[in-house]
């Protein structure tokens, strides 16, 4: 683990040296040693409007790449659910689950619109609790959604894991997991009666629509942690959430050690990358497994916290959802937004710079002009005949 963070501040623009120990606790905001204003100017406000993509995980982008390249997926997994799951399965939950609301776990519902007002989120689904020893918590529709979690996570986290856990299932809504989630835990059964009714030929198609979707929903829980991260905004809180997820036990609970978690986290990536062999066998049992190791996640925030990235989203350095989209001036490299004819910070695009633009695209017609010239004489001399005729009647026309 590192011993210090770099962390230029966004106001003056003075590079500060965090103590990792400390960004991880998180225990207050830091204040710039330049300025000596507080470091992180969002800490204790909602990220509004922040793309998803400015916390989505490399892994669950290239997975998700790779799924909408299949043709027709989403359009085919609407209707599939639609028809097949959704109606029963919030049917159930109103049956058989408990609907959190302002009359219902007042707290817990307290602890929803916190978690949705941190990520910015304007509508929440609805939340349910259901009675099971498990801790866990899932995301589940498509035209409507709904967030439920365990008696089993209640009764083992603390609010601010708690927090963290609904966070997580958040982040699934606000970075349009469900869809795919939802199939991703419909898939085993619907691949097994369509193959029953196919006499065993829909499995051939949809194993590969299988092993894409599993890929995937594992990728994603790493999205989901960061937007726990974000929605906590202490570390510690989302790596103490996966410690007890592990093996969190009531009864042994004061003697827990979040450090020695740590120190696990950065044993298990060693280990993992021992041998050739190593890294196949943690691939091969994790093909199994809807959610990533609880191990490997935890390394996974640290890398991400170590990355800077975390405190920059908390400093309001994100994209925004409201903010038109840009690309780089071909100049001098700052934001430009898509389609600005002139750059603020250069002038590219100035009348000097359309003027020089027009020359060159003048010297580009030219060029194709004579290139087509060139082009349709070849063909005219090669397969028509008409270049030597004309050019016999240009020699009588001499004489």
């Amino acid at each position: 683990m590192i011993e210090l963070l770099e962390f230029t501040c966004g106001r003056c623009g003075a590079v500060n040296r965090l103590k990792f120990e400390r960004v991880l606790q998180m225990q207050g905001n830091p204040k710039c040693g330049g300025c000596r204003e507080p470091l992180l100017r969002l800490l204790a406000e909602p990220l509004n409007a922040i793309d998803p993509a400015s916390y989505t995980h490399n892994l669950d982008r290239e997975a998700l790449e790779a799924l909408g390249k299949i043709p027709g997926i989403k359009t085919m997994l609407k209707w599939l659910i639609k028809n097949s799951a959704e109606a029963s399965t919030r049917l159930m939950h109103h049956a058989s689950f408990i609907r959190v609301s302002d009359k219902q776990l007042p707290s817990l519902y307290k602890r929803f619109q916190t978690a949705g007002d941190r990520l910015g989120m304007k509508d929440l689904p609805e939340l349910f609790v259901y009675q099971g020893e498990q801790p866990n918590a899932s995301t589940f529709g498509v035209e409507q959604y709904h967030v439920s979690i365990s008696t089993g996570a209640l009764d083992l986290l603390d609010e601010e894991e708690q927090l963290a856990v609904l966070g997580h299932e958040l982040g699934h809504v606000q970075a349009n997991h469900v869809l795919y989630k939802t199939a991703a835990r419909l898939f085993s059964t619907v691949a097994s009666e369509i193959a029953a009714a196919t006499l065993g030929i829909g499995r051939i198609i949809m194993l590969p629509l299988g092993a894409a979707l599993s890929r995937w929903d594992r990728a994603s829980e790493l999205t989901g942690d960061r937007a726990a991260l974000l929605t906590v905004r202490k570390p510690e809180v989302v790596l103490r959430t996966l410690m007890k997820v592990s093996g969190g036990s009531r009864t042994f609970m004061p003697e827990l050690s979040i450090a020695a978690f740590i120190e696990q986290a950065e044993n298990f990536e060693k280990l993992r990358d021992e041998t050739g062999m190593s890294k196949l066998l943690v691939a091969y049992q994790e093909v199994f497994r809807s959610h990533p190791f609880p191990v490997y996640r935890a390394r996974e925030v640290l890398d991400w916290v170590s990355t800077g990235a975390f405190l920059e989203i908390l400093d309001g350095e994100y994209t925004r959802t409201d903010v038109a989209r840009t690309t780089p001036c071909p100049q001098c490299g700052k934001p430009l937004a898509l389609g600005a004819i002139i750059c603020p910070h250069c002038t590219y695009g100035s009348d000097e710079d359309l003027k020089q633009a027009e020359k060159d695209a003048e010297s580009l017609g030219d060029k194709l002009d004579k290139g087509f010239e060139d082009a349709r004489g070849w063909f005219k001399r090669t397969f028509s005949g008409d270049e030597k005729k004309d050019d016999g009647d240009k020699d009588k026309g001499a004489q």
